[in-house]
């Protein structure tokens, strides 16, 4: 630790730290080692200038909370953009915390200090207030410090009496090689003195310090008796300090810290009230808009951002960059669902469709560059693997749903998904591609012998061929389709017909090279052959083959038995089911393929309501667990990497989606009530619907879904098996 003492003076130090986290590149403030004040001061001073804004009561951002769900640290809560490069936080156990959206501030209690903090695209805006009287306060910046498992590497910095900038070269991400994230740190007061220090070594009067390993970093003295505000715009970029220096210039010119975070607050309402709902309580709509807010956190639109290279199409318009992608794949944890093309792509076709066409051009320029899409993407670098190759997912949902039909590059698109589907990466497989793949061609399913999750891939491997199939099909490639969407059956070849656990037989255990399962395998525990859940979890998990599904387990009524079994405990955190779990996100919803949409309903509101509350908002890591909530409160449900939607029950009375400019996705439940739950009928654009889903053409021009509650089932909707009204089960919805 480093200190800086006079004897005549007391010394107020902020310890800023320049940084890049596993997601997102941050500009984080601490507290240094320092000899507490005894001044007393008074915090609310810092909330002086609130903007206009917030005035306005009815303003979507009011219902957002950025601490709702941030128990274990997976949600970011701090300033940012949506889909900003910049997101600014703190790192400090000891201190007063306030966050709103497009605002935090911080009370150093022990020092009287008080930080405030904005941002725009690029740039944070700090706002010290540092005690008055106190003729030496101190701002540090330490290169070194990054708070994740990751590491520094090296570094430099430059100082002059109002600015420090530079850049530090990290390891953190996984797979990824090291990169460089450039900061410049300009201040509207010039400092009274300077310093730099390294491995312990402080300099006094230094204007460059530069080396590895150890801490590095510089400090600035002022002299805050004539005035104890001091404001810092912090600009990055992973491109140069000057860009760096460019961005916070050109975003905050006149340092108008008010103003910035009102922009910022502007910008998260335009993306807000793009889903309007009305009825439910404002409780519910608190949950409703901090998820959806979570959902345009990352992944971050570096556009212009890009160290590596710049594209552009054949029009000359720049090919959009994004990164931090975290992670389109299953990574998941116990309380952190990443897995965000199953809920958050799919919603991003509804009200972010120009983003969604950014993301899936960006995705077929990775390929291009890297030779492969990413399923894990941070530091400008592909990085991790757990599940198939989802990228695959996402191009094919875009492409079956038309958006951006004229705009993104499908010959490129279709080249990508066959680099998946062909090219295996061997080693290198953790970080993309698809690992072991010339063990799935050659034996049809990935052996357990030596290989991890080898079910769990040969799963989604299965699932991602199907997708490609669909894109071939469009295409008008006929033997691709059948080649692939003959492939998409390999995950019957893991079906061990039989394996029985409480009473219901059939599940997807491993298998060795021999062609013999595995059967002292418990399907109720997670094993090496299985990311993150269970044998009887993932026998359920095959969205793309239902029907092939429900007939393997014995029919309909034995499916339904086993559907009944796995939604038997209503604490939903079982390993029959966890509602966390991304592959289990779709498990609710399958009664809808026998005809039972309204057990789908009962189960989806039971889990809403224990789950999702105002003091206990579930953890998530920005993306799929709060998109999962979005799409199950507005009553509808995606099937991920297809253009189906399954029409479950909303929670509120009326929901108006912004699907573009000039159209609009309206769904209504004009009786709905907490016992009226159940759909008696269904209205699509004015035209009686017998099914229980529907396609994204029937709304791609905007549409009406009216919905008559009951309380409850229906025994006329959805269609039943009369010779005039056949049920049409969703599984049967890919001929196109």
């Amino acid at each position: 630790m480093w200190k800086l003492k006079k004897k005549t003076t007391k010394s107020v130090y902020i310890y800023a730290i320049v940084t890049t986290l596993v997601l997102v590149s941050l500009y984080i403030i601490s507290i240094f080692d320092i000899t507490p004040s005894h001044l007393s001061y008074d915090y609310t001073l810092s909330s002086s200038a609130k903007p206009k804004i917030h005035e306005k009561s009815e303003w979507l951002t009011n219902f957002v909370d950025p601490l709702i769900g941030i128990r274990d640290g997976n949600v970011f809560p701090g300033p940012c953009l949506p889909f900003g490069v910049v997101k600014v936080g703190i790192d400090t156990r000891d201190a007063g915390l306030s966050y709103e959206v497009g605002y935090a501030r911080i009370g150093l209690k022990r020092y009287d200090v008080v930080v405030e903090l904005t941002a725009s695209r690029r740039t944070g805006l700090h706002r010290y207030i540092f005690p008055p009287l106190i003729n030496e306060s101190h701002i540090m910046i330490d290169l070194s410090h990054i708070n994740t498992h990751g590491r520094y590497v090296s570094g430099a910095i430059s100082v002059t009496s109002n600015e420090m900038k530079g850049f530090g070269r990290y390891k953190d991400w996984r797979f990824g090689p090291e990169y460089s994230v450039y900061f410049c740190s300009q201040f509207d007061k010039n400092a009274s003195e300077y310093y730099t220090f390294w491995n312990g070594v402080i300099k006094s009067n230094s204007s460059f310090e530069s080396g590895g390993l150890y801490s590095i970093g510089a400090i600035m003295a002022f002299d805050t008796t004539k005035g104890s505000i001091i404001k810092s715009r912090v600009g990055i970029s992973f491109i140069s300090t000057d860009q760096a220096c460019k961005s916070a210039q050109e975003e905050i010119p006149n340092w108008d810290f008010d103003l910035t975070r009102e922009k910022a607050v502007e910008a998260w309402e335009v993306e807000l009230e793009k889903i309007q709902v009305t009825g439910g309580t404002d409780d519910l709509k608190k949950i409703f808009y901090s998820n959806l807010y979570r959902t345009m956190i990352i992944p971050s639109d570096r556009t212009g951002e890009n160290p590596n290279w710049i594209s552009f199409d054949k029009n000359g318009r720049i090919i959009p960059t994004y990164d931090d992608f975290f992670t389109i794949v299953n990574f998941t944890s116990d309380k952190m669902p990443r897995s965000t093309f199953r809920t958050t792509i799919p919603l991003f076709t509804l009200f972010q469709q120009q983003r969604v066409i950014d993301i899936t051009r960006s995705l077929i320029d990775i390929y291009r560059y890297t030779g492969y899409m990413p399923d894990g993407r941070c530091g400008m670098a592909n990085g991790i693997t757990q599940g198939g190759t989802n990228s695959d997912m996402i191009l094919a949902e875009i492409f079956l749903k038309e958006i951006g039909k004229n705009i993104i590059d499908w010959e490129a698109g279709y080249k990508a998904l066959l680099k998946d589907a062909k090219a295996d990466p061997y080693w290198y497989g953790q970080a993309e591609g698809r690992m072991n793949l010339r063990h799935y061609l050659y034996y049809g399913y990935i052996p357990s012998t030596s290989f991890a999750d080898s079910c769990s891939r040969t799963l989604e491997y299965s699932t991602n061929d199907y997708a490609i199939s669909l894109v071939a099909k469009g295409l008008g490639k006929t033997e691709d389709h059948i080649k692939y969407k003959t492939r998409a059956n390999s995950w019957q070849n893991l079906w061990c017909p039989d394996k029985t656990e409480n009473g219901i037989t059939g599940f997807i255990i491993p298998k060795r090279t021999d062609g013999k399962f595995d059967t002292s395998t418990n399907v109720l525990h997670e094993g090496f052959s299985f990311l993150k859940g269970s044998p009887w979890e993932y026998s359920l998990d095959i969205p793309h083959d239902v029907n092939k599904l429900i007939q393997l387990s014995g029919g309909i009524a034995n499916f339904e038995k086993r559907l009944d079994l796995t939604f038997s405990n209503s604490t939903y955190e079982t390993p029959l089911f966890k509602f966390r779990n991304v592959h289990s996100f779709f498990h609710p919803c399958l009664y809808h393929f026998i005809n039972k949409q309204w057990k789908s309903v009962s189960v989806i509101r039971d889990i809403l309501e224990k789950k999702f509350k105002i003091d206990s908002l579930p953890d998530d890591a920005s993306d799929a667990l709060s998109s999962w909530f979005i799409f199950h409160a507005i009553g509808i449900y995606p099937i991920a990497g297809r253009d189906i939607y399954l029409i479950n029950s909303p929670q509120f009375s009326s929901i108006s989606i912004q699907m573009s400019p000039t159209t609009q996705f309206i769904i209504k439940a004009p009786n709905l009530t907490p016992r009226n739950i159940y759909i008696r009928s269904v209205k699509l654009n004015d035209k009686d619907w017998k099914m229980s889903w529907f396609r994204h053409k029937d709304i791609e021009n905007g549409g009406v879904l009216e919905l008559e509650m009951g309380n409850e089932p229906s025994k006329k909707w959805p269609a039943g098996d009369s010779e005039d009204e056949k049920f049409v089960s969703p599984a049967s919805s890919d001929d196109f």
